[in-house]
């Protein structure tokens, strides 16, 4: 990037989504929308460069990402049944103070996950020291909405949502600056397109539009916007190969993690949880107000906190942990109860089944070994047989993905999400 770069921070590596999978969730995620029918989205740079897979929310996997890292744009290609619907670049040049709204999917593990919009002006004709690839505008942005659109009031393309100014430059500049938000100028991508051999759409010059309602431009501009999830690369260490299954190279699991021996009749009531104790990926959980990932945040627990858990409601504890009182789900704690390995050790869940029976069934067709467990939710979790440190279980886990050993949405999880291990030899 430029050395004007320094002044900004990109928005497009939001926080990684939350869930009790724990790993092999998107890393970071941003926004993208549609230049052409045949599937191309347009998008920052820094929202898929460096990303082992790239998901088009909605859209599946994309393909050839094609990046101009100097002036922070890309585009992917998806695969659609139907015909996207592209937005139209804007020819006629940008006012200063013009009405525009912004369009992405800004925390999207923290507010809604749906898109979302916000309204404001044109600030500035340039960006920082008269950087002419860029306006400046006060549409409120947020971690997630890097490489989605700024529309007129027309729903033509002005813009796309790339930075703002960083915390390291208020502190250096001794004020914190309100809304100094910028996006990259409609031209500056419909140049990086041509570069492509991608024809965008434009806008009809013949025409004389009405300016739009803020909700009318929701629901003309939105169907062209995604959300786009990035996910970590596979590392090279992981030792695989396809037509031998079982010749799989890893470190044996620590001793303090092995797992007790496989009994096909064991029972499947999930016992009573009354106690444990807060483990986090992160060192510290969020207390909930009600047992929903959505609900408020009204408390925090670090880990190793004593949990005393009074209700079961699906995914969800009602606990008592440190003073308060709240709802934790039911991964982030180590319950006393469970017979699953003690230690820290990682399992790769590779699905979930309602009956043993189905659990059992599709072991027994699997072409690596694997493990039918009780977990805490009434569900039973197929894993491979072993248990792993955390990062040679990712390891593990996307090695076997990359070759089509495993589901492409298998997860890796703490060992005490079950209850016990229930078959098979």
């Amino acid at each position: 990037m430029l050395a004007t770069y320094r002044l900004f921070i990109a928005f497009g590596l939001s926080m990684a989504v939350a869930s009790h999978a724990f790993a092999d969730d998107p890393t970071s995620s941003g926004t993208g929308f549609a230049v052409t029918a045949d599937g191309w989205i347009l998008t920052n740079a820094h929202v898929v460069q460096d990303c082992g897979r790239i998901e088009v929310k909605g859209k599946g996997d994309a393909t050839d990402p094609r990046i101009d890292e100097t002036n922070d744009l890309a585009v992917v290609k998806v695969s659609s049944t139907d015909p996207l619907k592209p937005l139209a670049f804007r020819r006629s040049p940008t006012r200063l103070g013009e009405d525009i709204v912004a369009v992405g999917y800004p925390l999207a593990t923290l507010l809604a996950d749906s898109v979302k919009i916000t309204t404001g002006n044109v600030n500035a004709l340039a960006g920082i020291r008269n950087d002419t690839r860029y306006i400046q505008i006060s549409t409120p942005i947020q971690p997630g909405n890097s490489g989605g659109p700024v529309v007129d009031r027309n729903g033509y393309l002005l813009g796309i949502t790339s930075a703002t100014l960083s915390k390291k430059t208020a502190d250096e500049i001794g004020i914190t600056a309100q809304n100094v938000n910028f996006a990259i100028r409609a031209s500056v991508a419909e140049l990086f397109l041509q570069s492509q051999s991608l024809v965008d759409q434009a806008a009809d010059a013949t025409k004389d539009p009405t300016a739009l309602s803020t909700a009318d431009l929701a629901d003309r501009v939105t169907p062209s916007v995604f959300q786009i999830l990035c996910y970590p690369k596979p590392d090279a260490r992981v030792a695989i190969t396809p037509e031998s299954p079982n010749s799989i190279q890893t470190q044996p699991p620590a001793s303090s993690v092995n797992l007790p021996a496989a009994t096909d009749d064991a029972s499947l009531e999930v016992p009573r949880a009354r106690s444990g104790f807060v483990r986090h990926p992160k060192g510290i959980a969020p207390i909930r107000s009600a047992a929903d990932g959505d609900a408020k945040t009204i408390g925090e627990a670090p880990n190793g906190s004593p949990v005393e858990v009074t209700e079961l409601l699906g995914d969800w504890y009602r606990v008592a942990v440190g003073g308060s009182s709240g709802y934790m789900h039911y991964s982030w704690v180590r319950v006393n109860e469970f017979e699953e390995p003690a230690g820290d050790g990682r399992f790769v869940q590779v699905k979930s089944f309602r009956t043993l029976e189905d659990a059992r069934s599709f072991i027994k067709a699997s072409s690596v070994p694997l493990a039918a467990h009780l977990a805490a939710n009434g569900w039973i979790a197929v894993t491979l047989h072993d248990v792993y440190g955390e990062q040679e279980a990712k390891d593990l886990s996307n090695a076997l993905k990359t070759h089509g050993l495993i589901a492409k949405d298998a997860i890796v999880t703490f060992g005490n999400t079950y209850v016990r291990k229930v078959c098979c030899n």
